[in-house]
């Protein structure tokens, strides 16, 4: 951004003698962003752990203080309140759990009776119908493979009849696209039709008159031969746009 337009800290002044060496002070224009600012420096209170409060802190006794009572909420007292050792207490609770254990082992034991270990698992008798089982479930896979086999060939069946289908209309349509193409040769000629009711017939065309030339593509326009009946008058100019030769030839069509 230019700063052509803005004055200088030292705009010239006009006086007697122009130009010349002219010695200036420096400016003395000072901005408010440029003070001192929190001049006073901010102390802590009482209450904000200043440096005399954390001095006279025991942070060994308040640890300490700490660390009992999380053991005193966490691990188990006798009966006098002592802290029972973490060891202690693992291996006493343990062995209840395994002394119950040991009970419910001598229960299960009793309940057998003496003769529980000596238990001789039979096997199962073989039951007569088991055969009739096998034999009716061979009967049902032989029924599901012939239903398979007759669904297979039911389906080439319908694919076959579908094949055949498209075959044919394939056929039918490009007999239909020859046909078409053959009368188009025959009559693709834009000089030459046939007459209306005289299209080729089973035994040919009935006469030999049967083409007839056709009329100029501009017989039927609408606005042919505009100018004839037109008297032609030579040209001349008229240097007047009321009595020129078209304005009359316009108010003679449209006023009149």
């Amino acid at each position: 951004m230019t700063t052509a337009h803005r004055p200088t800290w030292a705009p010239a002044k006009g006086h007697e003698e122009q130009g010349g060496a002219r010695m200036f002070g420096p400016s003395r224009k000072h901005s408010k962003l440029d003070d001192n600012a929190h001049m006073t420096l901010k102390t802590r209170a009482v209450g904000q752990m200043s440096v005399k409060e954390l001095v006279a802190r025991d942070f060994k006794a308040e640890l300490l203080a700490k660390e009992a009572k999380h053991f005193k909420r966490k691990l188990p007292a006798s009966a006098d309140g002592h802290l029972l050792p973490i060891g202690d207490g693992d291996s006493s609770r343990g062995a209840g759990e395994r002394a119950e254990v040991a009970a419910t082992s001598a229960t299960v034991a009793g309940d057998a009776g003496p003769s529980g270990s000596d238990r001789v698992f039979e096997p199962k008798r073989v039951d007569a119908d088991d055969s009739d089982d096998d034999d009716d479930d061979d009967d049902d896979d032989s029924d599901s493979e012939d239903d398979t086999a007759a669904l297979l060939a039911e389906l080439e069946r319908i694919k076959k009849e579908r094949a055949d289908a498209f075959a044919r209309r394939e056929a039918d349509d490009a007999e239909n696209d020859a046909l078409e193409k053959a009368e188009a040769l025959a009559s693709g000629n834009p000089l030459l039709d046939l007459k209306p009711g005289e299209k080729k017939k089973e035994g040919g065309f009935d006469d030999d008159d049967a083409f007839v030339a056709k009329r100029r593509w501009d017989d039927d326009v609408v606005f042919k031969n505009q100018t004839r009946g037109e008297r032609k008058t030579k040209k001349r100019f008229v240097n007047d746009t009321i009595r020129s030769d078209f304005h009359r030839r316009f108010l003679n069509k449209y006023v009149k």
